[in-house]
């Protein structure tokens, strides 16, 4: 169109395209993207999802419920337990020394386990509520904190 370009002029062109756009419904202008701006540079955001769990897990505990005492990989065999064959609690969340809440960090093959089992019953035997976040799930704040809140 190199030709017609330079005997019609911008205003005939312009023309002859909306003629073509209006009867085919697409454009006959070629479609770009504009180049981008060049940006500042700034620090990379963390999204919530790229921080561990567990790391949210303190946080949130310290922040939201700074009555309950919180104790990390905990043997449940300290609790009384005498079976061996457990795993360790994650969490064993606390109020003037008495247990309220457990939480586990499983991936998804953990809950299968025997250990996973006898943590789990020894653990609902004492009346202590365990609870899951998996480590494989995007465990948002929000959803952290409704659910502490559902059970402290």
């Amino acid at each position: 169109m190199g030709l017609l370009d330079k005997l019609l002029g911008n205003a005939a062109k312009k023309a002859i395209n909306d003629a073509i756009s209006s009867v085919t419904g697409q454009s006959s202008e070629p479609s770009y993207t504009p180049a981008s701006q060049p940006q500042s540079y700034s620090e990379p955001q963390v999204v919530d999802e790229d921080i561990p769990v567990d790391q949210k897990l303190d946080k949130i505990l310290a922040s939201e419920f700074p009555a309950y005492q919180v104790q990390k990989k905990v043997d449940p065999r300290t609790m009384g337990a005498a079976d061996t064959h457990l795993m360790p609690y994650e969490y064993v969340i606390s109020q003037n020394g008495n247990p309220k809440l457990i939480i586990m960090l499983p991936d998804k093959n953990t809950c299968s386990t025997r250990a996973y089992k006898f943590s789990r019953a020894f653990a609902e035997g004492k009346g202590i509520t365990l609870i899951n976040f998996l480590l494989n799930s995007p465990n948002e704040e929000t959803y952290i904190i409704g659910r502490l809140h559902q059970f402290l």
